[in-house]
């Protein structure tokens, strides 16, 4: 599946289809970086990320993968997770965002408003400045634009 989806955002319907069916395995396909998406796909249910430019056999790899229950990540996002090289860098800051914080950023970043975020994810406009509240606190950064610039560093 993917993470961009014509009219709504593919984390979102992970969600529901994990819901009514748990025992379905997803591997998320994105363009998005897999630093800060892979851990919000794999907290919402993904059993594996892959960025679209990958090779046909690292597609089979991840698959087989998948199927014999594991989940599949980048050897890079595998020695980052376990290693933690990075302490005190922004990956550390993209860790301690929920994955709806996730997908809250993504959409303010790319440019929608609160009514319009409210409505893609199905939850009240205040949630949704209470959001950009949290991911101002999460990403120490003091006014709007900066939030922007910050989400759209990461795309």
């Amino acid at each position: 599946m993917s993470i961009d989806l014509p009219d709504t955002n593919g984390i979102t319907v992970l969600r529901t289809i994990k819901k009514e069916y748990s025992d379905v395995s997803v591997i998320m396909f994105s363009t998005h970086p897999e630093d800060i998406y892979a851990i919000s796909a794999i907290k919402a249910g993904a059993s594996g990320y892959l960025s679209k430019t990958v090779k046909t056999s690292t597609i089979k790899r991840a698959i087989l993968k998948v199927y014999k229950g594991g989940i599949y990540v980048s050897n890079e996002l595998a020695e980052t997770l376990t290693f933690e090289k990075n302490s005190l860098g922004t990956m550390n800051l993209y860790k301690k965002l929920s994955t709806r914080e996730v997908e809250v950023l993504k959409l303010i970043s790319s440019g929608k408003r609160n009514n319009e975020i409210a409505s893609q994810l199905n939850i009240n406009e205040k949630t949704v400045s209470t959001y950009k509240i949290r991911l101002m606190k999460k990403l120490n950064v003091s006014n709007l634009v900066e939030l922007i610039d910050h989400g759209r560093q990461k795309k």
